[in-house]
């Protein structure tokens, strides 16, 4: 976070004064490791890296400088150089933020396993930063351990419950583990607060696309990606966002960076696939569900989308396959359903049928977890 204007002008001063102290005593340690510390403090990676080369010309494998010179390489997002410095550091002087500072270059690097492995020897040590619980959380959250991620959460929700990120992180835990009301309930009170970590608005934006509110998704999504740009969710999230409201342009090219970013993401591929299959881009189609196939042979929207795309094209055989494998997997398998109606003529107002298929994109459950099948039933009958 960068600090504000009264800080920053502040840490220009201090930094000013130091820089000055050192022109007259340029092997002083300690203000080398001061004028260092405030140029991270500003933002100025260049500045600190500066200060850190001229550090350790005059202090070689000094384990101060070199701790220091490693979170100018964070700065400057080098992490793979910074990780080998770090765990020399560590070996030698094992401290709680000499691991910590591996461990987050660790799972920057998504080397979660890692990451958690380093910080182990560390979980009850009353010194833990708060920063590395969270990375904790993170990294079980990506191993998808989301049972030990609760754990973690219940045991420090205490001290960390006015913890901007710990909140956030925790929100998108409780999203991706189905506890949709304690994830609404988190990432709405981190953003009333006034801070806007990326996590809580992928949180926000993902809830508010469940419940068709494309409005506020959008503006959830291009806030994250104002700022970060391959954040591949909000990609993913925008462009069904995009494809609900029938955008199918910018949701082909949404969908495409989704993808990008996060090319073992089904849920994007599918997206696509039924984005291209809109536009009767067959081939396209085709290709995105198969490689979501490829991902998972045995999830059957995937199989059913397959059937979709050949029952589209005639190919009554392979549509007919598809739908009972599809169907073996799970009878109540959205896609494969839409394929049947396809097969049997019941798609003669192309418009009311593609709606329905719009309208549950976002999930194959609704937030109040009414199944997607008993929704399309009820809505057939209007």
């Amino acid at each position: 976070m960068q600090p504000d204007a009264a800080t920053q002008q502040d840490l220009n001063a201090r930094l000013t004064r130091v820089e000055g102290y050192l022109r007259s005593d340029p092997s002083n340690i300690e203000l080398l490791g001061m004028a260092i510390d405030l140029s991270l403090a500003l933002g100025d990676a260049g500045r600190a890296a500066a200060h850190a080369a001229s550090a350790r010309e005059r202090h070689p494998s000094n384990p101060f400088v070199e701790y220091r010179y490693g979170h100018t390489l964070i700065a400057q997002g080098k992490w793979a150089e910074a990780a080998p410095l770090f765990a020399a550091l560590l070996e030698a002087h094992p401290h709680v933020n000499v691991a910590y500072s591996l461990a987050d270059c660790q799972l920057r690097e998504g080397e979660y396993a890692a990451a958690l492995d380093t910080l182990a020897p560390f979980r009850d040590d009353p010194s833990l930063p708060p920063e590395a619980i969270t990375l904790m959380l993170r990294a079980m959250h990506h191993l998808g351990d989301f049972e030990g991620a609760s754990v973690l959460v219940e045991a420090h929700k205490g001290r960390m419950g006015n913890d901007v990120d710990f909140l956030a992180a925790a929100s998108l835990l409780h999203l991706d583990n189905g506890q949709v009301e304690q994830a609404a309930a988190l990432s709405e009170r981190v953003l009333a607060g006034g801070q806007r970590p990326v996590e809580a608005l992928v949180t926000s934006g993902t809830i508010a696309l469940a419940r068709t509110d494309t409005d506020l998704a959008i503006a959830r999504f291009n806030e994250v990606l104002a700022n970060n740009p391959s954040e591949g969710r909000s990609w993913s999230g925008l462009g069904t966002a995009s494809l609900l409201r029938r955008d199918l342009p910018g949701a082909r090219a949404q969908l495409g960076q989704a993808v990008r970013f996060m090319p073992t993401h089904i849920g994007s591929w599918h997206a696509l696939g039924w984005c291209q299959l809109f536009e009767s881009e067959y081939v396209a189609a085709k290709q995105s569900f198969s490689i979501a196939l490829e991902l998972d042979r045995n999830f059957s929207e995937s199989h059913g989308a397959m059937a979709v795309v050949a029952a589209y094209k005639g190919e009554r055989d392979s549509a007919k396959q598809a739908i009972e494998r599809a169907l073996r997997l799970d009878p109540t398998c959205l896609s494969a359903r839409y394929a049947q109606m396809v097969m049997n003529g019941q798609t003669s107002d192309p418009e009311r049928f593609k709606a329905i298929a719009y309208r549950f994109l976002a999930g194959r459950k609704t937030l109040s977890g009414e199944a997607v099948t008993d929704v399309v039933e009820r809505m057939l009958r209007r």
